[in-house]
């Protein structure tokens, strides 16, 4: 999760971020600097919190309900390895 977190991403205001109708285009170098914070911090978060969800159960195993999801996409992003 930690590769997938760091990889490169779009911030908004590039053509390829998903969500470019509801978040403004940074203003300046400084904007987009904390966007690139915000949403790494966000992408560890997450990855931190699914999987505690996935691997913190009774009996120790992983989920079954949480790793169907593994080869579905959504946004165009899957939870597997990102390739080279």
């Amino acid at each position: 999760m930690y590769s997938l977190a760091i990889s490169k991403f779009p911030i908004p205001g590039e053509p390829s971020f998903p969500l470019n109708a509801v978040y403004a285009k940074p203003k300046n170098e400084q904007e987009t600097e904390l966007y690139q914070q915000y949403l790494l911090q966000l992408r560890h978060e997450t990855g931190a919190r699914v999987c505690e969800k996935v691997f913190s159960t009774p009996d120790g195993r992983p989920s079954k309900w949480w790793l169907c999801f593994t080869r579905k996409k959504f946004m165009d992003k899957s939870l597997l390895a990102p390739t080279s």
